[in-house]
């Protein structure tokens, strides 16, 4: 598994209001562990977060376009 998934598992028991160490934690922790499903799946929401992230990142005009609208709005 990989290192994220212990970072998945910490945020889920957080959100259920429980500490990484208590036993339904741990008993969450030894299955992801070995089950390939649930691997699967944590991988995909992952990946799925990360894809968000990417397509909302801010995006920059190219300093040729800021120069036009500055100058159409004649701004310094």
């Amino acid at each position: 598994m990989k290192p994220h998934a212990k970072k998945i598992i910490n945020e889920l028991c957080n959100y259920l209001g429980q500490d990484l160490n208590q036993p339904m934690c741990k008993e969450l922790w030894e299955h992801v562990q070995n089950c390939p499903e649930c691997q699967a799946y944590l991988n995909t929401v992952k990946l799925t977060v990360e894809i968000i992230r990417d397509a909302n990142a801010p995006q920059h005009a190219p300093e040729a376009v800021k120069e036009n609208i500055f100058k159409i709005l004649k701004l310094k």
